[in-house]
């Protein structure tokens, strides 16, 4: 199978564009590799908020101290 791109035209409402656009932000991709995951069945997952990993790095140095 031949790894050479093809640009694929799709029509979209306003609506339906802009939510498109905004999914692929939360997940931290682009409109074509959000695309892309979906075309592949691997669906995009949204990006951890920043909160998450100052808790993560609180949460690995609680536990270095422990030991």
């Amino acid at each position: 199978m031949s790894k050479e791109k093809i640009r694929v035209g799709l029509h979209l409402t306003e609506e339906e564009s802009e939510n498109l656009k905004h999914y692929a932000a939360v997940c931290g991709l682009s409109v074509s590799e959000f695309m892309r995951r979906l075309c592949m069945g691997k669906p995009p997952q949204s990006k951890p908020l920043k909160e998450f990993w100052k808790l993560l790095n609180t949460l690995y140095e609680v536990h270095i101290v422990v030991e």
